[in-house]
């Protein structure tokens, strides 16, 4: 425990210099987090330094519009102009964001605004798929601030593209529509996502130059309006890492 103390306080005193903080409560969790330094793996402490992905012009106008959502974070980030972490970085002018917490775990942006079912707003990603869980990792989303079930989503599993849309919002009992793309993952692990919604009730999904679109249906009623948002980064579904490293990230 002194050890860990005294580790932590020299830790706290070198990131002044580097663009990651430290607190006496860590904000990730030292059991479940790795990464290729050996102190993360057995403390959580960051150790090296980590530059923020704002500092990009590729992302900085992206990114003072969302927020990162972590299971490695105990509240949202809502302020990322000068955020790093070994979960979210910038690394040879890609922003990555990483999870290995296992199932049901995530590292995520979210839009900050809300909309309307029946407003015109588009996300737009380019990204490398470069480390997946042995299942499902979910990557782009159209969710509801009033659900606890998204309307769509895009997600990965082997090769596999798949997109899953909920008819209602009731967990457990949501008619779905589920399928899978008829382009796979290429071997560059290439993914060029966009989400738009068409202002007429319709959501419309481009995944590497397959287009599917899909009726927001009737059951998503008037306790659902103006709280749709566009979230995307790795939600891992299944136990394993998941790191997608983005080329741009672009909301309309």
């Amino acid at each position: 425990m002194i050890f860990l103390q005294s580790l932590r306080q020299a830790v706290c005193l070198a990131a002044l210099v580097t663009t990651v903080s430290c607190s006496n409560e860590s904000d990730v969790n030292p059991v479940t987090t790795a990464t290729d330094d050996s102190i993360e793996k057995a403390t959580g402490l960051t150790s090296k330094t980590y530059v923020a992905p704002s500092s990009s012009s590729a992302f900085s106008s992206a990114l003072v519009k969302c927020k990162l959502q972590s299971d490695y974070l105990s509240a949202d980030v809502t302020d990322l102009s000068a955020y790093a972490s070994y979960f979210f970085y910038l690394s040879s002018g890609k922003m990555v964001l990483y999870n290995n917490g296992g199932s049901s775990t995530r590292t995520e942006l979210r839009r900050t605004d809300n909309f309307d079912k029946t407003s015109t707003r588009k996300m737009t990603i380019s990204a490398n798929l470069v480390s997946q869980p042995s299942g499902e990792v979910t990557i782009a989303q159209l969710h509801n601030q009033n659900a606890a079930l998204p309307v769509l989503r895009i997600s990965v599993s082997g090769n596999t593209l798949y997109y899953k849309v909920n008819k209602e919002p009731v967990k457990g009992t949501s008619l779905t529509n589920n399928g899978a793309f008829t382009t796979t993952l290429p071997s560059s692990k290439l993914l060029e996502i966009t989400l738009e919604l068409t202002g007429n009730k319709y959501i419309s999904a481009t995944v590497n130059g397959e287009k599917r679109t899909f009726k927001i249906e009737d059951a998503w009623g008037t306790s659902y309006n103006n709280a749709y948002y566009f979230k995307t980064g790795v939600y891992c579904q299944s136990e394993g890492t998941a790191k997608l490293t983005y080329n741009s990230l672009t909301w309309e």
